[in-house]
């Protein structure tokens, strides 16, 4: 890559912190296998301690694409299949009614999939009070299955359902290790993702970086980051939200993807499965993504017309972004990994991402 326009990529995201757009962020670019920069701009504490490309984030939503993971390691070892339904695994889950107005119920005509519990249209519906009452996922799913459905899955969205959940119940059935442990076990020790955490208690404190929060007419304010436990009460890991970590520790985990599977020597995946996990899986339902021309995967989210914020990337890239601003892009086209790990509720994290991604695109020799 052009190291002379990578270097733009620190300068121009210094113009959008001295501006008080963004307290800082931790960007790094990599193509064809290694990493091409990494740089730390902003603070951790602002004016005082400058962020440090070790420092560790909340990762946010870029936790949920890991269950997806891990369901379709299952299905490359032929213990499931992505179109089973899910009262074949779940017996509690068999008969379950679509709610239909305000007071009755019918039948399930297309009962919950596997498929359906990884690509936002299972139709489960959410009770974060409930929820914050169980005291593990297993306890949480078997309450859920009771639930009417909120419409006949696969013909509507809604983004970061119950559905997560209940595929993290099968990791745990059929591998028998704790959801936390099979994440450990088979993806993060062999990934070498040392710095990555299940809680915020075990992130050492001089690298945890605060949540950073700035109203319309106000400065940036730190206060103290927490657990993800608002739908889990403490008691398990939060699915869809809760890892900590790093974007060096986030690299070997995208690499295995854009290699199909592989890493060092290691296959998580076959490629089928990588094909399946990043291809657009909503079918005719709209809206069903984040972001004109993108659409829900399989945990991850798919760009199938490159426009706006994703103009820079080509058809076939994939990614998850988080909340406080992060994203990280992977685009097979170029062979190229984008990751920004920010924590901001505020400012303008748009212009942010969307420089950072453009300024590292340019970066890509043309043919």
């Amino acid at each position: 890559m052009n190291e002379k326009v990578l270097s733009q990529i620190p300068e121009n995201l210094k113009a959008i912190v001295d501006r008080g757009q963004s307290p800082g962020m931790v960007t790094l670019v990599a193509r064809n296998g290694e990493i091409a920069s990494i740089d730390a701009v902003g603070w951790r504490v602002m004016d005082k301690e400058p962020l440090e490309t070790t420092d560790v984030f909340w990762a946010a939503s870029i936790t949920k694409p890991f269950v997806a993971v891990a369901i379709m390691m299952l299905v490359d070892e032929g213990k499931l299949k992505l179109d089973d339904l899910a009262e074949s695994h779940i017996p509690e889950f068999k008969g379950q009614k679509v709610k239909i107005g305000k007071r009755r119920a019918e039948a399930a005509k297309h009962p919950l999939t596997i498929r359906n519990l990884l690509n936002h249209l299972d139709g489960l519906p959410k009770n974060p009070t409930r929820s914050r009452a169980t005291k593990t996922i297993k306890q949480r799913v078997l309450i859920a299955a009771k639930d009417p459905l909120m419409w006949e899955p696969g013909t509507k969205s809604m983004y970061g359902g119950e559905g997560l959940y209940v595929a993290a119940y099968l990791v745990e059935k059929y591998s028998g290790m704790p959801y936390p442990r099979f994440l450990k076990t088979r993806i993060l020790d062999p990934l070498g993702m040392k710095n990555t955490y299940f809680t915020i208690k075990d992130v050492p404190r001089n690298r945890t970086i605060p949540r950073h929060s700035k109203p319309r007419k106000g400065k940036w304010k730190a206060t103290e980051m927490r657990d993800f436990t608002w739908s889990t009460g403490g008691s398990y890991f939060a699915v869809d939200g809760g890892f900590f970590s790093t974007v060096e520790d986030l690299f070997p985990w995208y690499q295995m993807l854009l290699n199909g599977g592989e890493y060092g020597g290691v296959r998580y995946l076959s490629e089928k499965s990588v094909r399946e996990l990043t291809r657009k899986q909503t079918g005719d339902v709209k809206p069903a993504g984040h972001g004109a021309g993108n659409y829900f995967a399989l945990g991850f989210l798919a760009v199938v017309e490159p426009q706006g914020s994703t103009a820079a990337l080509t058809q076939g890239s994939f990614g998850k972004g988080g909340a406080g601003g992060s994203i990280t892009w992977v685009d097979p086209g170029t062979k190229t990994i984008y990751i920004m790990l920010q924590n901001a509720w505020g400012g303008d994290k748009n212009l942010t991402q969307s420089t950072f991604l453009n300024t590292a695109a340019k970066a890509i020799p043309s043919k």
